[in-house]
């Protein structure tokens, strides 16, 4: 197992369907990777004006697509597909515990920008270029392909109706 201070959050959108981009402004939070191969667990602790979104997600027990950065704001963010768990009242603000599975990391996201330049028929010096443009446009490119990936994942998993 390890744990990363989770330093940025935003959700993309949620199995409802709402597609937005929200960022939520987090007092606190971290992440911990679990010993099964990309299962994560994240807790934060929003403020009152934080929590309407996410008591809705909870409520409503939505997975959500979320974005995180983790140890430094300034990393590259990660995608994650994460169902709620359990939220908590403290004295100052709510926790929120999700259950989740990394879907995007950095890696991913360089590979597929380098497929589709190679795609698009771009060689030597153009390849290298216009891979550097694309690459710099990384935040926008990463969450088109989560929110694709999101679509795919609930259709795969719908999800359970309680009886």
């Amino acid at each position: 197992m390890k744990t990363f201070k989770l330093c940025t959050l935003r959700i993309l959108m949620d199995e409802s369907g709402r597609d937005t981009t929200i960022p939520v402004q987090i007092k606190d939070g971290l992440t911990v990777s679990t010993d099964q191969t990309a299962q994560w667990v994240a807790e934060i602790v929003v403020t009152e004006a934080d929590q309407p979104i996410l008591k809705e997600l909870f409520e409503k027990k939505l997975r959500a697509l979320i974005e995180i950065t983790i140890s430094r704001p300034d990393n590259d963010p990660a995608a994650m597909i994460v169902t709620p768990y359990e939220s908590t009242q403290l004295s100052e603000g709510v926790s929120y515990l999700f259950t989740g599975k990394m879907v995007m990391m950095k890696n991913d996201l360089s590979e597929s920008i380098l497929r589709e330049v190679v795609e698009d028929n771009f060689t030597g010096e153009e390849l290298i270029q216009e891979y550097k443009d694309r690459r710099s446009k990384r935040g926008a490119h990463i969450t088109s392909i989560a929110k694709e990936t999101f679509k795919q994942y609930l259709q795969e998993h719908p999800a359970i109706v309680e009886g």
